[in-house]
């Protein structure tokens, strides 16, 4: 999954995200939208929860990179708010 942010408009504003990842460990990469020196990268283990709020989407991109050594899958369920 390249660069984006989860910033739809069916989201609302702030929204708050849960990503649970669950199988081989992943790279996630953070960077902010501004300023490309301020990035982060951390590993997503099995069982990892990953919270996503406030103005996060509107300042920050994130993706889980092409890492070709992986061997084994990853499932990741992604939790959020739909507003109609």
């Amino acid at each position: 999954m390249g660069w984006h942010s989860d910033d739809e408009k069916e989201l609302g504003i702030n929204p708050t995200i849960a990503s649970l990842s669950i199988g081989e460990t992943r790279r996630f990469d953070l960077k902010h939208k501004q300023n490309k020196d301020l990035n982060y990268k951390f590993e997503l283990t099995s069982g990892s929860l990953l919270i996503m709020r406030g103005a996060l989407q509107h300042h920050w991109v994130h993706q889980i990179p092409v890492q070709k050594k992986v061997k084994n899958p990853r499932i990741n369920l992604t939790f959020r708010t739909i507003i109609k």
